[in-house]
């Protein structure tokens, strides 16, 4: 799966390949839900949560592959942000993925550190400052409390 793209069997980009694999790798996509699909559900509605502007400058940072994706998302909304929560967030994702929110944790978890792992530092830390913390804590491994 990790060179097939959105459409099947479409080749895509070597960084957005990598993506996938990582994706692939952390793991946490339930059986029923694709990588390409779960990439473009994440990404599309973590783009809801950013300006029109922020959403398509965001696309146009992300590899070739990955833009075909999200750009319908950023460019078929509205100017401001949608203002929504942690919980909001996972719900929306569930709902599109049509699946329970606890597997929307691990897949919006496996795409975005597989984004963050490839993405240019200077667009993450656009990326952050744009975001609310309880949010940016889904880019990054789950902390267990000791």
């Amino acid at each position: 799966m990790a060179n097939q793209g959105a459409q099947g069997g479409a080749r895509i980009d070597p960084v957005s390949r990598r993506i996938v694999e990582h994706i692939e790798q952390v793991g946490g996509l339930p059986q029923k839900v694709r990588t390409p699909e779960a990439a473009a559900a994440v990404l599309c509605v973590l783009s809801r949560r950013l300006s029109k502007g922020q959403a398509q400058d965001f696309a146009r940072s992300l590899p070739e592959a990955l833009q075909t994706l999200v750009h319908p998302c950023a460019a078929h909304r509205g100017l401001a942000s949608d203002v929504f929560d942690r919980g909001e967030f996972l719900r929306l994702l569930a709902e599109h993925l049509k699946i329970e929110p606890g597997e929307a944790e691990r897949v919006a978890r496996a795409v975005l550190q597989g984004v963050h792992a490839l993405l240019p530092q200077v667009e993450i830390e656009h990326l952050r400052s744009q975001l609310p913390s309880e949010l940016w804590e889904l880019w990054g491994p789950r902390r267990v409390a000791a």
